[in-house]
């Protein structure tokens, strides 16, 4: 049987519950579900696809910051508000790193890079450093459903403040329920030692299990038959080069009756002789009798007994599963149809459809479960500002500035602050297009004096004598008129008759 199958078969083959409040269902206070751990352990050790996928997840936990924040604002809406803000800026198109420095500076929040329980979270303990910490509990995750922190607390007569974290093996820990705190304890059992912890004491990370309160549903549990299937492929591979890549076996056909003791006595011959890697293509020969020797193997060899089509889709099974693109984890399918450009949006991909939910839902139990315990702190969170992947491409991101330059959106000092120079530039020889026209804010911000309007002439009566007549423009075009004319303006090329607006027609 597979690894995966092993261990199920252990869960499900001895139920033996132990004694829980009358209250609380008997499957959930009974034997726990991460019991499965070394079973799914084992796969993680000796499947590449399942070790491959959690490595990649345990790793880039521990790729970003963890950072502080306190709120600038009291009241219960301030966390909406700065959701709201952030959301309203990446959909300009801000950048991370971008948004932060703005949420900053116009007063929603304020960095605490060295307060205390940052300091922690950067340093959990003496032997294990920030990254390995959260490459542990992202693993044990993976493969239990369940990972556990305990606060390692001052001893009296100092304040029982937080001083290190420590990682609890997820099969070893037990959730002891309670019908009205929900959690009584958590019971630590390593070999015939028992240590009870206080749920305040104790840090939970798990997943969702829809059959279970108490504990989360391994993420490997949904792909154990892919995972054994996998381990059975390995398996035939392995047998089938072993006997010399021959398939199944073969057939002697001997024309005389033989007895089960000949019978038995040819198979072993045979082993002897063509078994392991020395008896590769050899030929057995049997005197004294007529015979026909038929191999038992595969038309196509390895195309008939591993098809390729079945290994690319437990391939892909597997890392669905994970939500890591098949391209990132090195999976066949994935460099049949990847590259270059395709690999950078798959990495996008990962970290915000996999990693971004992932960091979200361990810094959320973290709010809840350890911020309480430190003063002058709201929010701890992962920092993705520095995130590679999540940055935008440095060509698109010049090309924008540039364009906005340009058009007269930013100015110079804004263009290099955007591409990473220094915007109060004091020296050096720089090249302008010639059809950009320096310009001060201050004459653009001007308002342009506004003329005051021509007055309306009257039409003149039929007959009556003018003693000169202007244009709209104001120049002088005739004096001592009389009538109503067909009159010329030089300056404006325009005829027109004294006392009309519009002109008749133009030179």
């Amino acid at each position: 049987m597979g690894f995966v199958a092993d261990a199920l078969r252990g869960i499900l083959g001895n139920r033996a519950a132990s004694p829980v409040p009358a209250s609380v269902p008997a499957w959930q206070g009974g034997t726990p579900p991460q019991q499965g751990y070394l079973g799914y352990s084992r796969a993680y050790m000796k499947n590449e696809i399942v070790f491959a996928a959690i490595e990649m997840l345990a790793t880039s936990a521990g790729e970003p910051h963890i950072v502080g924040r306190r709120w600038r604002r009291e009241g219960p809406q301030i966390r909406n508000e700065i959701r709201d803000e952030e959301q309203r800026l990446s959909a300009r198109g801000v950048c991370l790193r971008d948004i932060k420095a703005h949420m900053i500076a116009n007063g929603f929040y304020q960095d605490l890079p060295n307060h205390p329980l940052i300091r922690l979270l950067d340093n959990p303990n003496p032997w294990v450093s920030r990254g390995q910490l959260w490459g542990s509990v992202v693993m044990d995750r993976a493969l239990a459903g369940n990972s556990y922190l305990v606060k390692v607390r001052a001893q009296p007569p100092f304040r029982p403040e937080v001083l290190e974290l420590w990682r609890l093996r997820p099969d070893r820990v037990r959730v002891v329920p309670d019908p009205k705190k929900f959690i009584a304890a958590y019971e630590y059992r390593a070999g015939s030692e028992t240590v009870t912890f206080e749920p305040k004491d104790i840090i939970h990370f798990k997943t969702r299990h829809p059959l279970n309160d108490y504990y989360g549903m391994p993420p490997l549990m949904a792909i154990a038959g892919r995972v054994d299937i996998d381990d059975y492929m390995r398996s035939f591979l392995q047998s089938f080069f072993e006997r010399g890549g021959t398939g199944p076996g073969s057939i002697l056909s001997v024309k005389q009756r033989l007895s089960q003791e000949a019978k038995d006595e040819i198979r072993t011959r045979f082993r002897q002789q063509f078994g392991g890697a020395g008896g590769y293509h050899e030929m057995m020969v049997l005197d004294q009798a007529e015979s026909t020797y038929q191999q038992m193997g595969l038309n196509r060899g390895l195309r008939d007994a591993l098809p390729k089509e079945l290994d690319a889709m437990q391939e892909a099974r597997i890392a669905m599963v994970f939500g890591i693109p098949g391209s990132i984890l090195g999976l066949l399918i994935g460099y049949e149809t990847s590259s270059y450009a395709n690999k950078r949006q798959d990495w996008q991909v990962f970290w915000d459809l996999t990693m971004t939910p992932l960091l979200s839902d361990l810094d959320d139990v973290l709010n809840l479960q350890l911020v309480p315990d430190f003063a002058m702190i709201d929010e701890v969170l992962f920092d993705l500002s520095d995130i590679r992947a999540l940055q935008e491409d440095v060509d698109k991101l010049h090309d924008r500035a540039r364009h906005n330059f340009q058009a007269g959106g930013w100015s110079l000092q804004e263009f290099r602050d955007a591409t990473g120079k220094d915007p109060d530039v004091t020296s050096g020889v720089f090249f302008v297009p010639a059809n950009i026209i320096p310009t001060d804010i201050a004459e653009i911000e001007r308002v342009p004096a506004v003329a005051a309007p021509v007055p309306k002439l009257l039409p003149a009566p039929m007959g009556d004598r003018m003693d000169e007549v202007r244009h709209g423009c104001g120049r002088l075009v005739a004096r001592d008129v009389e009538g109503n004319p067909e009159l010329y303006c030089t300056k404006c090329r325009e005829t027109f008759r004294p006392g009309l607006e519009m002109p008749l027609r133009r030179a």
